[in-house]
């Protein structure tokens, strides 16, 4: 399931790095998607729709799946972020959802919120919207937090996959 770092945290991280120590013999990938390309995709109905709202990013480590939006918050790691995000950078919007960690929208019922929540996460995941890189040892990638979702590919049980992060604390989203 695709991700971005941190998104449920008043500051999320604004970039991260990854550096290939180990691999194992298949699998393991890093696969990327383009939020800003996800915006560029969205209708200009929709985008006025969802202009100004905001999107409830969680977390629970213990889960690798999303949280169910009328779960219990108790413990969990959670923030309200705009769901469109201005580059600092670039001022290249970016649609801030993510399939993992985004469960519900400001102000929608939660079926109209969680069918358009997976409209969304099936445009962000549109094979042609896809970037995977195949790791190779000493590989060094570093990635936007606010313009891309990640996820990894599975590799075969027993195999080691090492690999060190670095990241780059962000600011307050606006």
């Amino acid at each position: 399931m695709d991700h971005t770092d941190k998104c449920y945290v008043e500051k999320p991280h604004r970039a991260s790095l990854l550096y290939a120590l180990e691999l194992p013999s298949s699998g393991g990938h890093t696969k990327f998607a383009s939020l800003y390309e996800a915006h560029d995709r969205l209708s200009p109905e929709l985008k006025q729709r969802l202009h100004g709202r905001k999107v409830l990013q969680v977390y629970d480590y213990t889960k690798d799946t999303a949280l169910d939006s009328s779960a219990s918050l108790d413990g969990v790691l959670n923030y309200w972020q705009p769901m469109f995000v201005a580059n600092p950078d670039s001022d290249r919007t970016a649609l801030y959802v993510c399939r993992l960690m985004t469960i519900a929208i400001e102000g929608l019922e939660k079926a109209e919120s969680d069918a358009l929540l997976e409209e969304l996460s099936n445009l962000i995941e549109a094979t042609d919207n896809i970037h995977e890189h195949v790791w190779r040892l000493g590989d060094l990638i570093m990635w936007d937090n606010l313009s891309s979702v990640h996820a990894r590919t599975d590799w075969p049980d027993g195999e080691p996959r090492s690999l060190r992060r670095c990241t780059v604390q962000g600011g307050r989203l606006s």
